[in-house]
């Protein structure tokens, strides 16, 4: 018999709950493994599930200190449409969403850094980020740098997010740090 992480990470939905559902025994476990599933139905299909049946979505994996929300951001493929409602559901449950990671920075420093995405297609997840209250975009993550300043890097590529943070900084009164780029 499978591992439930494993099985959660590499079996579509309708297999993972013939052996393992309905009721997820250890959601925890198995929500690390379905936020990293390549078929996107079953990730959010599973994942969505182990909330469901209370998942701990505030623990943090190895000496990286990696969280789902970074496993989840760090996807090579995404549902765009079915994902961001994942996301919000994660943190409303939880999780850190400035929690930081040695390897990949917050989880917003990772999405930005996922270069085969553009602006526009992970607005939808931009979104989620910038409705928090309690985003901390100058908050320390990737390499020392703070997300605006990773975001400042990055150029044009990452131009609508840059736009984004300024004004959600903007907003909230904070003045903008010079530029040390």
């Amino acid at each position: 018999m499978a591992e439930v992480d494993e099985a959660a990470e590499y079996w579509d939905a309708r297999k993972f709950f013939e052996q393992f559902g309905p009721r997820i025994m250890d959601p925890t476990t198995a929500l690390r493994g379905a936020v990293s599933n390549e078929d996107l139905q079953a990730r959010v299909v599973i994942a969505g599930q182990c909330l469901l049946d209370g998942a701990d979505v505030t623990r943090v994996f190895g000496s990286e200190r990696v969280s789902v929300v970074h496993v989840l951001l760090g996807q090579l493929s995404h549902d765009f449409e079915r994902e961001p409602e994942l996301l919000r559901e994660i943190l409303i449950a939880g999780a850190d969403v400035n929690g930081v990671s040695t390897r990949w920075g917050t989880p917003l420093q990772t999405l930005a850094g996922t270069a085969k995405f553009t602006d526009e297609e992970l607005a939808p997840f931009y979104d989620v980020f910038f409705a928090r209250p309690d985003l901390d975009l100058l908050k320390r993550g990737y390499r020392g740098w703070s997300t605006l300043e990773m975001v400042r890097r990055n150029g044009p590529r990452r131009a609508g997010l840059l736009a984004r943070v300024e004004q959600y900084l903007t907003e909230r009164g904070i003045v903008l740090p010079e530029r040390d780029v």
